[in-house]
């Protein structure tokens, strides 16, 4: 919320805050409470920050490639948590932590040189501002360049609005009709439609095998029996993540949202399904040396459950040829995960709510989303005590092909859409459907667009 008041981009560098105290409190923890206390600060800050960057960079970017660079945001995460794994085979954790405390220092001093957002500009009524900042997006171009990009923020942001709001304050005046104004944004099409399909979206993400598999690689790998070492593995699995999210944000403008979301979830589907047949063919029940361990373990715990029960693992015996086989179906599935389904629940966040709650609507959705990552954390290991290892991974192949048919009818083709025509879908205010409509006619609408300004 405090974005609409200071801005996105000081709102960026104050969330920044949070997760340098989170890196020097892990590495001068001398206790399990100054854990908990970082991974709290970790939270405050990642969830801060999620609704400021996507609405960001949804409003700075040109509706053709909007799609690509709020994939990139996806690419980053990947990045990160392939970095961690990296550092974390090679120094101690608490070199670590102090060594990621350049991050957030960095992020702040780069943020110092770039411009504010137009939009926000715009509705502050920060009209020069608004055109010099477009002028610095679009690359260091000439006022005429952007004059029609702007006047068409100009007439969406300001023009409309003041047109509903003379109407609206000649239906009502009272004192408490400006409040009422914004509890009913929250009841409007506009809105719900859009943030019952981003949950959906969440719910495939993290249901969908991905979240656990991130989660308890290591157990996952020593169980499976990996042909090399599970720490070794796991940074495969963070290559395998930051690859596919690399092309997920190259392919995404040519092919648009829709068939690559459809291909990424069929591959986890397909990996997932290969993981369970081959767990269930060699009887293997349930994730080898986790009996006492549960979904509510702490890092320090795994730490020593890593470190001091790696000997007492007892992976199954099979042919060594056979070995490759599971890891190749994790690293797949993770590949798949991660080049469509994994990243389009926070493209769609960033474009899809209407101007008007947009930062809250972000934010809100985007804690829905660490809530649905944090159950299919909690719930891995009581699924595979009641369904087995089989059974949770089948059950998580469902989810992705059950998903595919669902989203094929609900889920919108935004790709080359400005957020106006998108708002304008949603809230049934436009004739253009774009469940039907393709990338290449977004393309030939760009296309026009072109030809018009000129």
């Amino acid at each position: 919320m405090f974005a609409q008041y200071l801005g996105k981009r000081r709102a960026m560098q104050l969330v920044n805050l949070p997760m340098l105290a989170a890196w020097l409190l892990f590495y001068s923890a001398t206790c399990t409470e100054h854990m908990y206390l970082a991974l709290c600060f970790v939270g405050i800050g990642g969830g801060l920050m999620e609704a400021a960057v996507i609405t960001y960079v949804a409003e700075i970017t040109d509706p053709k490639y909007r799609g690509m660079f709020s994939a990139l945001a996806t690419t980053c995460v990947s990045l990160g948590v392939f970095t961690q794994f990296l550092l974390g085979s090679l120094m101690h954790w608490r070199t670590v932590a102090i060594v990621s405390t350049v991050i957030p220092l960095f992020s702040i001093a780069m943020l110092c040189f770039v411009p504010e957002s137009p939009v926000w500009l715009i509705r502050e009524r920060r009209f020069l501002d608004a055109v010099k900042a477009l002028q610095w997006l679009r690359g260091w171009v000439s006022e005429k360049t952007v004059e029609t990009e702007f006047k068409q923020l100009y007439d969406e942001l300001i023009t409309q609005k003041s047109a509903r709001k003379t109407v609206e304050d000649q239906v009502s005046s009272s004192v408490g009709h400006s409040l009422k104004k914004k509890l009913h944004m929250w009841h409007k099409r506009s809105f719900v439609v859009p943030f019952l399909l981003v949950l959906l979206t969440f719910f495939i993400c993290h249901f969908s095998g991905k979240t656990p598999i991130r989660s308890y690689a290591v157990l996952i790998f020593a169980t499976l029996k990996a042909p090399m070492d599970k720490n070794s593995a796991t940074i495969l699995l963070g290559i395998s993540e930051l690859l596919a999210t690399i092309l997920g944000a190259v392919f995404i403008h040519s092919t648009g949202k829709r068939p690559l979301v459809f291909t990424s979830m069929l591959g986890t589907g397909a990996c997932i399904s290969g993981i369970a047949i081959y767990t269930h063919s060699l009887d293997i029940r349930e994730l080898t040396g986790i009996e006492t361990v549960n979904a509510s373990t702490s890092m320090l715990n795994n730490s020593i459950l890593h470190n001091g029960m790696a000997s007492q693992l007892s992976p199954v015996n099979v042919h060594s040829y056979l070995e490759w086989i599971p890891l190749l179906l994790v690293l797949l599935a993770a590949f798949f995960a991660n080049l469509g389904i994994r990243m389009i629940p926070w493209v769609l966040i960033g474009e899809m709510f209407p101007a008007e709650i947009r930062r809250s609507a972000s934010g809100f959705a985007g804690c829905m989303g660490y809530l649905f990552g944090f159950l299919a954390n909690k719930m891995f290991l009581l699924m595979i005590s009641v369904l087995t290892l089989p059974g949770t991974f089948a059950f998580y192949a469902c989810v992705s092909f059950i998903g595919i048919i669902i989203l094929y009818f609900i889920m919108p083709e935004t790709e080359g859409c400005t957020l106006g025509e998108i708002e304008a879908h949603f809230s049934k205010k436009s004739d253009v459907n774009l469940l039907r409509k393709t990338k290449n006619d977004n393309s030939q609408n760009d296309d026009a667009k072109v030809i018009d300004y000129e």
